[in-house]
Formats: structure tokens, C-alpha cells, sequence
């Protein structure tokens, strides 16, 4: 009997020390399996946050894009408005000095000389010559030097002085006004004066 103790003592302990083996398999793959979970699942999180990293990144780079574009348009937008203070400003100087050269002795001869100009160019019998209403009281002048039939008339177009001839019958306008030749200087202004906006 004592032998069949010992084989059934055999038997249990091979059955225990075969269930230790098992356990320790099983227990091994369980943490192999885990340690592998772990590692999909740290490589996926790695992943996901590239992916957000890379996403924060580029909404990062379009804002200061989009900050950089609006701050230059809008430094532009500054730089236009001064520039056409500038001009503004120049342009109401350049008048004012027109303004007072009409006031000066040379105005008349410069009135003669733009009469004579428009009686080569419009060789009519209708000619009218417009000037400002200021300007009337050289009007006898004005019809001696053209040097024939001409009719003289106010016009409230004129703003800063000079002559303006019409012929009719021609279907000419000879300009020698002070307003037209300034309003001419704006745009050799502009191609001229250095003060340009760059892209």
C-alpha cells in the first residue's frame, strides 16, 4: 500500500508541479501579452499626439500666417492713407502758390500769352474764352491779345485761374488753365516722387 501512496503522491505532486508549469506559462503569456497591449498602445498614443503636435503646428503657422498678412495689409493700408496725405498736402501747397501767383503782376502776361497760344490753335469766328469771374476784370486784355473777334465769359469751373477755349463750329477745347495743368502734375507726381508702396 505504501507504494500506492507514494505513486499516488507522485501522480499529484507530477499533476501540481505540471499545474505550477501551466500557471507559470499562462502567467508568463499574460504578461508578455500585456507588456506587448501596452507597448500597441503607447506606440497608437505616440501616434495621436504626432498627429496632434502636427496639427497644433500647422493652426499655429496659419495664425501667424494670416497675423503676419493682416499686420502687412494693414501697415500698407497706413503707408496708402500717408501717402495720399502727402500728396494732399503738397497739392494744396502747389494751389495755394497758384492762387497767389494769380494775385501778381505776372498773372496778366500769363493770360496774354495763354490767349495767344489759343487763337493758333482754334482759328474759328465762334471762339469763346472762359475765365474765372475773378479774372473779368481783365477781359479786354485777354481779347486784344488773342487777336481777333472772340466773346469772353465767366465760367465757375475755373477755380485757380488761366484761359479755357472753345470752338464750336471746330469742335475743339483749347485748355490753358492753371486747374488742368496742376490736376496734369498728379499723376508725373506719383511716378516721380519716390513715394511708392512696394509689395
Amino acid at each position: 500500500m505504501p507504494d500506492t501512496v507514494s505513486k499516488t503522491d507522485n501522480f499529484l505532486m507530477a499533476i501540481e508541479k505540471y499545474a505550477e508549469e501551466q500557471r507559470n506559462k499562462l502567467r508568463s503569456e499574460a504578461e508578455e501579452f500585456k507588456a506587448k497591449e501596452l507597448n500597441a498602445a503607447e506606440e497608437e498614443g505616440l501616434k495621436e499626439a504626432y498627429v496632434l503636435i502636427q496639427r497644433k503646428m500647422a493652426d499655429i503657422n496659419n495664425k501667424i500666417a494670416s497675423d503676419r498678412s493682416k499686420a502687412e495689409s494693414a501697415s500698407k493700408k497706413r503707408i496708402f492713407i500717408r501717402r495720399q496725405e502727402i500728396e494732399n498736402e503738397v497739392f494744396a501747397k502747389a494751389e495755394k502758390k497758384l492762387m497767389e501767383y494769380t494775385e501778381s503782376d505776372k498773372y496778366l502776361s500769363s493770360l496774354s500769352k495763354s490767349a495767344e497760344n489759343i487763337s493758333k490753335v482754334l482759328m474759328a469766328d465762334d471762339v469763346v474764352l472762359y475765365i474765372r469771374e475773378k479774372d473779368m476784370k481783365y477781359k479786354d486784355k485777354i481779347q486784344a491779345a488773342f487777336g481777333r473777334a472772340c466773346e469772353v465769359k465767366a465760367s465757375g469751373e475755373i477755380k485757380i485761374g488761366g484761359i479755357n477755349g472753345l470752338s464750336r463750329s471746330m469742335g475743339l477745347i483749347a485748355d490753358e488753365t492753371l486747374d488742368t495743368r496742376l490736376s496734369m502734375q498728379h499723376e508725373w507726381f506719383c511716378e516721380n516722387s519716390g513715394l511708392r508702396i512696394s509689395e
